[in-house]
């Protein structure tokens, strides 16, 4: 009697041992959906004013705060009517409203990824830069005074 309660206590301490370890080798599926979802969440959303403005902190920040300070920062989106340079018919743009030295910056976000083309000082041949929304959150949108500068700078934009 003794031997088949000491067999039944191994047989069942070695069930419990195989459920306990298979239980430990399986993926959490809750875990990682918790993951992604948080990752999303880091993400933040922007609006086409502040890409423009954080692209317009990346590609030249004196002129941006300059004409920011004047009141002249125009922000517009491409018509078809517009003249503008080959390849940026379907981009935003900030401009001077006084146009003084030619800068002019295109933008675009696809895909977290903002496509900057600029001129710049009567240079008129554009010139590309792309950077990730991620690249530009972490240089310009970071702490709280960062958001509350791109924040008031958007509200201070003129539009066409």
């Amino acid at each position: 009697m003794k031997r088949k309660v000491i067999i039944t206590i191994i047989i069942l301490i070695s069930c419990l041992w195989v459920v306990v370890t298979i239980n430990f080798n399986r993926p959490f599926p809750q875990q990682v959906q918790d993951e992604t979802q948080s990752s999303q969440q880091l993400r933040p959303k922007f609006t086409d004013q502040q890409i423009g403005v954080l692209a317009g902190l990346a590609i030249s920040p004196e002129w941006l705060k300059q004409n920011i300070a004047a009141n002249q920062l125009v922000y517009g989106i491409v018509k078809p009517a517009d003249t503008v340079p080959a390849g940026v018919d379907d981009y935003s743009y900030l401009v001077a409203a006084d146009d003084q030295d030619g800068t002019v910056i295109f933008f675009k976000e696809e895909d977290q990824t903002v496509i900057i083309k600029y001129t710049s000082q009567h240079n008129t041949k554009l010139k590309t830069k792309n950077l990730t929304l991620t690249q530009l959150s972490k240089e310009f949108y970071q702490t709280g005074p960062q958001k509350k500068q791109v924040d008031d700078y958007v509200e201070r934009l003129r539009t066409e």
